[in-house]
């Protein structure tokens, strides 16, 4: 298996774990599903329910600093850029460990989750994962459809398959876990858990920077993908 499409099943399955967490904890909140946030985003809105309303809204926040501060560190310091994120990224989860102790299942213990969320996205773009390991679950649903397709008229292999089913399973794991272990300890338990997987896949991540020559060179490549 390819380190990158490891990286991306670990990414698949932190996501679908913190998204049960804050489904379970924040009433149905989503970390990472935009789409569904918007809907309940504009119910709450129209049903004059603005405290509920600017939770959501703020999550969006969230997500677009962590994107934008990952775009900004790796724009400003290529070289070490992806160790900055790493350890950036594992301060936050650890943050939301520390807040959980304090604040319990207070909002603010989501707060630097959210960041974290928007800065692996940027982090599993440089790698090179350009849809798997990421949120974008309908997307992942939707190549499926169409890789059946191309491998029905010859024009794709079954291993492709494969990586998308194992991405999908993976974030439904995730939720499966995050939900067994909130429901049966508490969320600083759950929070130190993933803190750990994070740890283990930026560990992943590290050396196989240190191994690999070209793998800088691919970072800037993969950047330069999705700039608008």
């Amino acid at each position: 298996m390819e380190n990158k499409i490891k990286i991306a099943y670990i990414f698949s399955f932190i996501y679908g774990y913190i998204n049960s967490l804050g489904f379970i904890i924040m009433n149905g909140l989503f970390f990472t599903f935009m789409s569904g946030n918007s809907v309940r985003l504009g119910v709450h809105i129209g049903e004059l329910n603005l405290g509920t309303g600017f939770r959501y809204f703020s999550l969006f926040l969230f997500l677009i600093f962590g994107a934008f501060i990952g775009d900004i560190i790796f724009s400003y310091y290529r070289k070490t850029g992806m160790f900055i994120l790493l350890v950036l990224e594992l301060f936050l989860f650890i943050t939301a460990v520390v807040f959980s102790l304090r604040y319990n299942n207070a909002w603010v213990v989501f707060v630097p989750l959210g960041i974290a969320m928007g800065i692996q996205n940027i982090v599993n773009l440089l790698i090179g994962n350009s849809l798997i390991g990421r949120s974008f679950i309908s997307g992942i649903v939707f190549n499926l459809g169409m890789a059946f397709s191309r491998i029905l008229q010859k024009k794709s292999e079954w291993g492709i398959i494969r990586v998308y089913l194992n991405t999908w399973l993976l974030f439904i794991l995730g939720a499966v876990l995050g939900t067994i272990m909130l429901e049966n300890s508490n969320l600083c338990i759950s929070l130190i858990l993933i803190t750990i997987v994070y740890a283990y896949a930026a560990l992943l991540i590290f050396r196989v920077w240190k191994s690999d020559k070209r793998f800088l060179v691919r970072m800037k490549k993969n950047k330069s993908k999705f700039v608008v």
